[in-house]
């Protein structure tokens, strides 16, 4: 049970929201059971996870409407290292032949993990494919519905995930969910129940929105623990979606040539 509470934990992304600098003290928890990081918006709880969390995973979702722009993934990269950020959680798909490769080119060189998405399993796979071929070190698996899979949102549905996100485009980084959050994930399917089918259907790094918390991370173990004993979800499905998230952490905190510093403010 212990080593199932640990990978559950590894496998999860909370969102920390404010400028103050504090960690609630069920992310604290989570980070001292195998939490890799957590998703921030300010400079100052960037430096609080790192001061907990040395080589922790630390996302941001960079400056509005800049994805593609000024500077692209060279600048982006400036901005999110100056915010302490090691992955940037919104990266859009370019509309551009080639366009997607050189941003994730460019924003990992620095040392910047690339989150790309949101992937859908519909419409153009094109810039999934110029992001697999570039080594983007994950991609997030949207909230909008599979239409030949019973309506089941993309990060809830193998045949998006496994069968044309690793499949068809031969993708082996780390598949992350959007937020949990949305109402049309929590109507449906409900947060724990929600997390349990990510990571059925391959998501490896299921990412928590900022109205959760201590309750709703105990539910996410306790369906786990259930899923597990029932056969549903598969101990070595956990396993292996925490070595791939262990792989994006080393090579996110290793040592990278530093990013021209960012000519606006926008991601502290």
């Amino acid at each position: 049970m212990r080593r199932l509470t640990a990978l559950v934990d590894s496998c999860l992304l909370p969102t920390v929201r404010g400028r103050h600098g504090r960690l609630p003290e069920w992310v604290l928890r989570g980070l001292e059971n195998g939490t890799p990081g957590a998703a921030v918006e300010a400079r100052a709880t960037a430096d609080a996870l790192r001061a907990t969390l040395p080589d922790a995973l630390t996302g941001h979702p960079g400056a509005p409407a800049r994805h593609h722009a000024d500077g692209g993934g060279n600048a982006a990269a400036a901005g999110l290292v100056a915010a302490g950020a090691n992955l940037h959680l919104a990266v859009r798909p370019g509309l551009r032949a080639d366009e997607t490769r050189v941003f994730v080119t460019d924003l990992q060189m620095h040392g910047v993990a690339a989150a790309l998405g949101p992937f859908t399993a519909g419409g153009s796979l094109r810039p999934f494919a110029e992001g697999a071929a570039a080594g983007v070190r994950a991609i997030t698996a949207g909230h909008t519905p599979v239409p030949d899979d019973e309506q089941l949102p993309a990060m809830l549905s193998a045949r998006a995930v496994t069968g044309v996100l690793r499949g068809e485009l031969g993708y082996g980084g780390v598949v992350l969910s959007d937020t949990l959050d949305a109402p049309s994930i929590v109507d449906g399917w409900g947060v724990p129940g929600a997390a349990v089918l990510a990571w059925i259907a391959g998501v490896d790094l299921v990412r928590l929105g900022p109205s959760s918390g201590a309750g709703v991370r105990d539910a996410i173990h306790a369906a786990a623990a259930r899923a597990v004993a029932d056969g549903d979800l598969p101990q070595w499905r956990l396993e292996e979606a925490a070595e791939r998230v262990a792989r994006l952490r080393r090579w996110a905190c290793e040592p990278r040539m530093p990013a021209e510093p960012a000519p606006t403010a926008g991601t502290s």
